[in-house]
């Protein structure tokens, strides 16, 4: 059973590391910008900012914290066979949205959606949804800072 399992985590790393280096392979004509870069480029306006903060959040944060799971819980079930299966069972799912989570919000999309958002001023309901919560997230938060700031100079006062 272990021998397997061990077999099996051998294999899933194989494959990401070829489909890694396919990948590099594959794109060496089209450079993926950091989000500096990207805010530089397209960061024309609040919603254009917003838009790359969701993908970036999206991918890194929710995609690869997800996915994460997996190597974890495969290196438990090569330690502790029935606990590893049982946890592998319940993270596999988790794994399977981490990839359409990092597929779904990737560079590609991102840059089609600020072409449309800057070409036509249109975006998806569902990013134009999600975009709106983040953009009122963040002014609660300015708020919250600046109403900190001012208490403090109150402070100091007395």
């Amino acid at each position: 059973m272990k021998k397997i399992l061990l077999l099996s985590v051998i294999i899933l790393i194989g494959n990401a590391v070829s489909a890694k280096k396919h990948k590099s392979e594959k794109n060496i004509t089209t450079k993926q910008l950091s989000y500096d870069e990207y805010i530089q480029q397209y960061g024309t306006d609040d919603t254009s900012k917003a838009i790359i903060e969701l993908y970036f959040d999206k991918r890194e944060n929710c995609g690869a914290g997800q996915m994460s799971f997996l190597p974890v819980t495969a290196a438990v079930a090569v330690v502790v066979p029935p606990l590893g299966i049982g946890l592998m069972t319940i993270s596999s799912p988790l794994f399977v949205n981490g990839v359409v989570t990092m597929n779904r919000y990737s560079h590609k999309n991102m840059v089609k959606a600020l072409n449309n958002y800057h070409t036509n001023k249109t975006m998806s309901r569902s990013i134009k949804k999600k975009v709106i919560n983040l953009m009122i997230a963040e002014e609660e938060i300015r708020n919250e800072e600046m109403a900190e700031k001012r208490l403090a100079s109150l402070k100091t006062i007395k």
